[in-house]
């Protein structure tokens, strides 16, 4: 049975005021976006006016899920590029019409160094359309398209099919994401249980980091 991958809360944030939906994405599986996007309506719903997406200890999954999600954020843009063994590049583009929270609402992308592939396709697509700020630590730098192809014998192949580049074209294979803001966000004595606390956020400046931002070309 596939689980509900998204966990989530509302609260209020002591240093500005603002009501905090705050979301955490265990993974990219076939339940990802629907189960993002009921949490996005319900957190909207409830007044949420700044968000935290999660995605410490995220290890990725459906590649296609992180265009899917950007598309709750993103109006017809490039999401990510994928390079195929010509090393031509196909852009990835999110959905045009099915954006749930406007512009002006800002976002916070928390990462840690096991935040990987389709965790890391999100994060640059939001971060390089100036749609996110990245708060943590720099993630695992999996920047690759794989598939699983199974054998007759029921063992499974696993090959390398493409990479994929953000819409800045940067390649992360090996090196990851470094975050706009390093740390800031909350710690946990159980490293696999990590903290929801949003009072660390500071939403005045983050919007003020994505003003500041230079939106690549559509």
């Amino acid at each position: 049975k596939v689980q509900n991958p998204i966990t989530y809360k509302l609260s209020k944030n002591g240093k500005d005021g603002k009501i905090v939906g705050y979301i955490k994405l265990q993974e990219f599986n076939s339940l990802a976006k629907a189960k993002l996007e009921d949490a996005l309506k319900d957190l909207k719903g409830q007044g949420a006016n700044a968000y935290v997406l999660d995605l410490r200890g995220n290890p990725g999954g459906a590649f296609q899920g992180a265009t899917e999600i950007s598309s709750l954020f993103l109006d017809n843009r490039v999401a990510s590029y994928v390079l195929d063994k010509n090393e031509v590049e196909v852009p990835f583009r999110t959905a045009a019409g099915s954006v749930l929270i406007s512009n002006e609402v800002p976002l916070v992308i928390w990462t840690d160094g096991r935040s990987a592939s389709a965790s890391e396709a999100l994060t640059g697509s939001l971060h390089d359309n100036c749609r996110a700020i990245v708060m943590g630590e720099k993630s695992f730098g999996k920047g690759v398209v794989q598939a699983v192809y199974g054998l007759k014998n029921g063992a499974g192949l696993v090959l390398t099919v493409a990479k994929y580049l953000t819409p800045n074209g940067d390649d992360i294979q090996g090196i990851g994401i470094v975050p706009d803001i390093k740390g800031g966000v909350p710690s946990s004595f159980l490293p696999f249980l990590p903290s929801d606390d949003t009072s660390t956020v500071d939403f005045q400046e983050i919007s003020k980091m994505i003003s500041m931002c230079k939106i690549p070309s559509p």
